[in-house]
């Protein structure tokens, strides 16, 4: 019991960080050497619809499995609004979070963020309002209501890899992401260790491989061709536990993208 309740603490962190197993690597190239290609034919991120399922492990060993859902629709202007729903559950617990956003600009602008965790001995939810015309954010969480002042560029964590991704896309190896935490903002910093091609449940899948600078180490892969969607999770505690996560199943979009020249952006900031 003790263990599963461990993972339930860790699971969250896994997800977003990021805001990020089986299979080896057959290749890595670091970013600040790479031959990689030009990109011909840019194709800028964008929200898509696509729902993922996830197996996590704890040491190895199966815990639980997931699901991350990208849903659109309209408000009552006509605009698009985004929701990314990620759940899991277990026989002791279940964790369910919610990201609502907006794309405008190639840029996500979050409306709200909703977070609940549920077992047999409580429930804890948490929740973020975002009130842009007034640059602040109001909040909910353990039954404390408050508000505190965000900026332009400020996200909740779920929708981090999002973000990560638009970076990724202009070239940058180091990435700042600030994040609402409960009733504040962190700031994570993220690098870009370079590309890698993934053997993956659903085939192989050329990957960006991103780790937050911490001290757990946690490591994230994106899939270039899935719309940079995290498909791969690993977490070190510092206690030598080790969390994974590795995608299952995906129905959603392939979009063909050329690697980010990684070299010609960092050769353009030196000019």
């Amino acid at each position: 019991m003790t263990s599963s309740l461990k993972t339930s603490h860790c699971l969250l962190s896994i997800i977003t960080a990021a805001a990020f197993f089986y299979s080896a690597a057959a290749q890595s190239t670091s970013p600040t050497t790479s031959t990689t290609k030009t990109l011909e034919n840019f194709v800028p991120l964008s929200p898509i619809p696509f729902n993922a399922q996830y197996d996590v492990s704890l040491n190895g060993n199966n815990q639980l499995k997931g699901s991350r859902t990208l849903f659109e629709s309209q408000n009552s202007d006509g605009e698009k609004i985004y929701t990314l729903e990620y759940k899991a559950e277990h026989l002791l617990f279940k964790i369910k979070e919610q990201s609502t956003f907006q794309w405008a600009n190639n840029k996500l602008i979050p409306l709200a963020y909703n977070s609940e965790r549920s077992s047999f001995f409580n429930s804890r939810k948490k929740s973020v309002q975002f009130d842009w015309p007034s640059n602040t954010a109001n909040f909910n969480y353990k039954k404390r209501n408050g508000r505190f002042a965000i900026e332009p560029g400020v996200i909740d964590p779920l929708s981090t890899p999002f973000v990560i991704a638009t970076k990724i896309q202009q070239g940058m190896v180091n990435i700042s992401v600030s994040e609402t935490d409960d009733n504040n903002i962190e700031t994570r910093e993220y690098s870009v260790d370079g590309s890698e091609m993934l053997t993956t449940p659903i085939g192989h899948l050329e990957t960006i491989k991103v780790s937050l600078n911490r001290k757990e180490s946690t490591q994230v892969w994106l899939a270039v061709d899935l719309n940079y969607l995290a498909v791969r999770v690993r977490k070190e505690s510092k206690n030598g536990d080790t969390y994974e996560l590795n995608i299952l199943k995906y129905e959603g979009p392939k979009i063909p993208r050329e690697l980010p020249n990684f070299r010609a952006k960092e050769t353009s900031d030196n000019t």
